[in-house]
């Protein structure tokens, strides 16, 4: 017996990516490790620009200046990875957690 997809499954995974094709992706990301205002720059595809102090990236913690600025933008441009620290930061959960429905904030 083979395994069919319903008319329902095809439909909601569709509603699903089209939510997926509206998030904002990372288009460019930049470490700067100037001392005392060490950041990272994130430019999204829908404008804005997040500036990230080092001290709210736990990813970062035991991270050298060097390592910091070895990073990578995936492929379809949802997250960050560093190489060196075998780390990585998922765009989604980042905005989510920092200006999520718990949060007050207004994002850069």
């Amino acid at each position: 017996m083979a395994d069919l997809t319903t008319d329902e499954e095809i439909d909601a995974a569709l509603e699903r990516a089209k939510a997926f094709e509206s998030f904002p992706r990372i288009v460019e990301a930049v470490y700067r490790p100037e001392p005392g205002l060490e950041f990272l720059m994130l430019r999204l595809s829908d404008g804005r620009r997040l500036l990230i102090p080092r001290e709210e990236l736990g990813e970062l913690k035991d991270a050298t200046p060097e390592q910091a600025v070895d990073l990578t933008i995936g492929l379809h441009g949802v997250d960050i990875w560093w190489p060196q620290l075998d780390d990585g930061l998922y765009l989604r959960d980042f905005l989510e957690y920092r200006w999520g429905k718990g949060q007050r904030g207004v994002a850069a």
